[in-house]
């Protein structure tokens, strides 16, 4: 099951110094996380990000370190094991799962709780694609095939719909109304010359006279 986490000031915990952690901080600090990376070396890379106070690097030797470990990883949301030693790893996953912290350990999805799907964005749409850890190629592949399909407009119409979504809560009480009200808003024709054009405000005002219609609907029925 796919979850979209908002990670905006959470502590995040990276076991690993390497590229395979750099990847996953640079990820984690494009959403807002708190990242600590525990290694006994960094990348140059992580060196700047802990220099730009973008991340906080401890630097420590992490053979018989299980007791800085749990603590580290008591104190976080999520941790994620990016070390290329398989028994370290495994650690991480253990002291992890007993302190209640979910985590995810690369290339080992046998004992991980969650998986990092390949994502792109476009805008504010972000689509995932996960193969439950089986093959990271597959989900980049996919990924680059299915950004293709999402469009300029789809963000446009993503923009469209949040407006009128948000006044049709407060329009239109019935669930059911409110939701075919926000699908002819988006298969509206008008509203759609109007997104090509780029006029996005002459869209959102052409939705807000569908949701004004659609309610006076709803007073005339009750």
């Amino acid at each position: 099951m796919l979850i979209d986490l908002r990670m905006d000031g959470s502590k995040t915990l990276v076991i690993g110094g390497g590229k395979l952690g750099e990847r996953k901080a640079k990820s984690l600090i494009k959403h807002q996380a708190d990242v600590t990376i525990i290694s006994e070396t960094f990348t140059p890379t992580l060196v700047d990000l802990g220099k730009q106070g973008k991340v906080i690097l401890v630097e420590q030797k992490l053979e018989n370190a299980t007791t800085s470990l749990r603590t580290h990883i008591k104190n976080s949301k999520l941790v994620f094991a990016a070390t290329n030693d398989r028994t370290l790893n495994q650690l991480v996953s253990k002291l992890a799962r007993e302190s209640r912290v979910l985590v995810c350990a690369v290339d080992m999805p046998e004992i991980c709780d969650f998986y990092s799907p390949a994502v792109f964005h476009r805008g504010s749409i972000r689509v995932g694609i996960c193969t439950d850890g089986k093959s990271p190629i597959v989900s980049k592949v996919l990924k680059k095939r299915l950004s293709s399909q999402v469009t300029e407009m789809d963000c446009l119409n993503l923009e469209v719909q949040h407006h009128a979504r948000e006044l049709a809560k407060k329009k239109i009480n019935n669930s059911s109304d409110r939701r075919d009200t926000l699908y002819k808003i988006f298969n509206d024709p008008g509203i759609h010359m109007k997104l090509e054009s780029g006029k996005i405000g002459e869209a959102k005002t052409a939705a807000e006279a569908i949701i004004e219609k659609a309610s006076q609907v709803q007073s005339s029925d009750d």
